[in-house]
């Protein structure tokens, strides 16, 4: 029997766009074209092979490497293709993995944020001990800090993960505010431990303000006036994260930026 491109297209519930592609890279042709209209045919004794390709689609196989097998129809090449197939299929998987993770400590990370106690006021909370990466460089600028955050994502190999959450400027304490010291990038497995250090478990003194980061010297000088009034005794560095910033949010309104320092 010959059935019309739109008969095999609903039989197979498969596109009609579909069929014309296979036919048109030569892996499933029509059994017959009409010359006078265009119009192309299939018979039913070619159901069999569009069975067979779809089922390979459906394992992910590539069009060209199910044309060759149709082709050649040798079981040891179809045996080769499976093969090449399964280790991109976990590849895939891995990858999918990955993502799945980022999204899921996104929603975590939203959630967190969502729950920050005050703002613009000193606080102390425990901090759980954290690996970091450091790139210890001096800068002033917005294009100066970009450019170290690239480096730092050649570095570590995570330029993929260097959302809100990871990455964090480093201050000097009683200083002008203005000139940062470096960047880090917490809480990965780092292969490469030359910079790597240990950010400690303890207690911080932080404060959370809802502003950019041109903002953040007055906030820096609040936690200095704390520490000289309280005469709290702190570790050598303040760590500065955004917490909420365009990533997240294209409302500036709602921009969260974080200071905390460790308390001896």
């Amino acid at each position: 029997m010959k059935y019309s491109i739109g008969e095999v297209s609903k039989l197979f519930d498969i596109p009609i766009t579909t069929l014309r592609h296979y036919h048109n890279k030569g892996i499933f042709n029509a059994g017959y074209i009409d010359k006078g209209t265009g119009y192309r045919y299939y018979y039913s004794d070619q159901f069999e092979l569009l069975n067979n390709i779809l089922n390979l689609r459906y394992s992910r196989v590539p069009l060209d490497r199910i044309k060759e097998h149709t082709e050649n129809g040798d079981i040891t090449l179809l045996k080769t293709i499976f093969l090449e197939q399964k280790e991109e299929l976990e590849r895939t998987i891995k990858e999918l993995e990955c993502a799945k993770k980022s999204v899921e400590e996104r929603l975590e990370y939203i959630e967190k944020v969502n729950i920050i106690p005050e703002f613009g006021k000193v606080l102390t909370q425990h901090v759980d001990e954290n690996k970091i990466f450091t790139v210890d460089k001096v800068f002033y600028k917005e294009c100066d800090l970009e450019l170290l955050v690239r480096e730092l994502g050649k570095r570590t190999n995570f330029s993929h993960s260097l959302t809100l959450g990871n990455v964090g400027l480093l201050m000097e304490p009683y200083s002008d505010y203005k000139k940062y010291i470096g960047i880090y990038l917490i809480n990965k497995d780092f292969k490469d431990l030359l910079n790597v250090s240990i950010k400690s478990a303890g207690e911080y003194l932080t404060i959370y303000f809802k502003e950019k980061r041109e903002e953040s010297p007055k906030y820096y000088k609040i936690l200095e006036k704390y520490i000289v009034d309280n005469k709290i005794e702190i570790e050598e560095f303040f760590y500065e994260m955004a917490l909420v910033s365009t990533s997240i949010s294209s409302t500036e309104k709602e921009y969260i930026r974080m200071i905390e320092i460790k308390k001896k």
